[in-house]
């Protein structure tokens, strides 16, 4: 949410990327709700490859961007220790 919030603080908005960040979050929301024994490691690699593409697709390096990226690379992050402790 930060980052989206940060996103459509600076001068030149990216609609687009707010969409993508919101579909990301989708994303992380659905694995979020499921029961812990239901969540695969498949689960998280597959939203992990969806994010690390959006975070390409996005990164045009200009203020608008650099928010929705720290956000989707703070998430991947977060889904990264998920998938390693699922790895355990």
């Amino acid at each position: 949410m930060a980052g989206m919030r940060a996103s459509s603080r600076v001068g030149t908005q990216n609609p687009q990327a707010e969409k993508v960040l919101r579909a990301c979050m989708d994303l992380v929301e659905t694995l979020v709700r499921q029961p812990p024994e239901n969540i695969t490691i498949m689960d998280v690699e597959t939203t992990l490859n969806v994010m690390h593409k959006a975070q390409a697709e996005l990164d045009d390096e200009t203020p608008a961007s650099n928010a929705v990226v720290a956000s989707i690379r703070n998430a991947m992050g977060r889904l990264q220790a998920l998938r390693a402790e699922l790895a355990k």
